[in-house]
């Protein structure tokens, strides 16, 4: 079976998340553009980056506050200090814990209400498989004799992947494991690994490792061993792509995500036969600027491959909006 296999390298900005219908429009013109760049009669995976729905979560109830605004730690910590009074005395014991509740649990129904109509509807209107990046949310639940739609956990925040099928259905929500160190220890909860679980679809057995997830071994390990054969990796680099890598001072930034990342680290595996690495780019916040390539890479068989021999595909550059796709036979 023929089957394309699509990462969105996403460059977003400040005004893509003012209210949820310019997030939606956004979103859309991207899927507009998949659907330009593949043959859409094809079954079709299509891979959006980490975190491009964590901006949902507070953009739009405080637009009006923070549209100039150049500096996600400084927006946080006003809206902590303008705000504080609706904060609930569980989440003032540190600046850290306030800002959660207002960035991110505060309007956590709504987010995702719209988070999920969005990838939803787009999957159900192009027919194909979504894999919406990711959006930092407590864990949700929809329950009606509970409210309908509510936090699970409203003491955890989670930088969760959900996963559309083309009728629109949510398969699969899968949370971070590992946080990379500064701003998202801060923010964000690590998840179980036990929550990290692959889905069977009409395409294939499709795993998600969030970012970091996907540089650690055993997580990749866990995946094949669950017979998954596409893995995807949404990822949000905040380094630039040819400056010393922040791991590996020998090498740039660039060279360390392709020789350990999701091209390098899927070859000689049993069951994994291709990774797609959906990468945000831009600055919504210069604070958190990001760059990176997305790649569609095919487990060669060999375990000493390089990613040169991997990758099917690769976007041109780190820092604009592109997308990447190849057809694979699966």
């Amino acid at each position: 079976m023929l089957v394309n296999l699509v990462a969105v390298q996403a460059r977003m900005e400040l005004v893509d998340y003012r209210d949820h219908d310019a997030f939606a429009a956004k979103i859309g013109s991207l899927m507009k553009i998949v659907g330009e760049s593949v043959n859409g009669s094809l079954p079709t995976l299509v891979s959006f980056p980490e975190l491009i729905g964590m901006y949902l979560s507070f953009v739009p109830r405080y637009w009006a506050d923070l549209k100039n605004e150049k500096s996600l730690e400084t927006t946080a910590t006003r809206l902590v200090m303008q705000n504080i009074a609706s904060v609930p005395e569980s989440c003032r014991i540190s600046p850290e814990a306030a800002a959660r509740h207002l960035l991110f649990v505060e309007c956590a129904a709504e987010t995702e209400r719209s988070y999920i109509g969005t990838f939803a509807g787009l999957a159900r209107e192009h027919g194909w498989y979504v894999a919406a990046g990711s959006i930092a949310l407590p864990p949700m639940e929809f329950e009606p004799s509970k409210g309908g739609r509510h936090p699970a956990d409203a003491s955890k925040v989670y930088n969760t992947a959900y996963m559309f099928s083309p009728k629109g259905v949510c398969l699969s929500r899968t949370p971070k494991v590992n946080m990379t160190p500064g701003l998202e220890e801060r923010l964000f909860d690590g998840a179980p690994a036990s929550d990290v679980m692959p889905v069977d679809t009409g395409i294939g057995r499709v795993g998600t490792l969030v970012c970091f997830d996907g540089f650690h071994e055993t997580l990749v390990e866990r995946m094949d061993a669950a017979g998954v054969s596409v893995l995807l990796k949404p990822s949000y680099n905040q380094h630039a792509w040819e400056t010393t890598s922040s791991y590996d001072q020998a090498n740039t930034e660039g060279d360390t995500w392709l020789r350990t990342g999701c091209p390098s680290i899927i070859q000689g595996r049993e069951n994994i036969r291709f990774g797609v690495n959906a990468m945000l780019v831009g600055g919504v916040f210069e604070d958190l600027y990001a760059e990176g390539r997305s790649s569609v890479a095919a487990n060669t068989g060999n375990p000493e491959a390089t990613w040169e021999d991997a990758v099917l595909a690769i976007a041109s550059r780190p820092d604009a909006e592109e997308i990447v796709a190849a057809t694979v036979e699966i």
